[in-house]
């Protein structure tokens, strides 16, 4: 099932730039396995002259997240600008 949350989330990048530590309600998750970068586009066909889409383009990374006393589970995040994050959707 997919939650959609829309929240500020803190992240811990490696050396790479790619996730390592999401702190999010609480808990302190570990990213395990390789995280995937990947592109959303805003639906073009959507705009209108008087709603444009403040970004077109947003950089994602889809992880898996555990936690010692939860399940794994996978994670959409959204790199909203400098350290800013967002978690984006959550599938279990």
């Amino acid at each position: 099932m997919t939650e959609v949350v829309s929240e500020p989330v803190a992240v811990r990048v490696g050396t790479s730039g790619m996730p390592i530590r999401v702190l999010w309600r609480g808990h302190d998750y570990e990213v395990v396995g390789r995280p995937v970068r990947w592109v959303d586009r805003t639906p073009w066909w959507t705009w209108t002259a008087e709603k444009l889409p403040k970004v077109v383009e947003q950089p994602m990374w889809t992880v898996r997240l555990a936690a010692p006393d939860c399940d794994v589970v996978q994670a959409d995040l959204s790199v909203t600008g400098g350290d800013w994050w967002q978690i984006e959707r959550v599938r279990n």
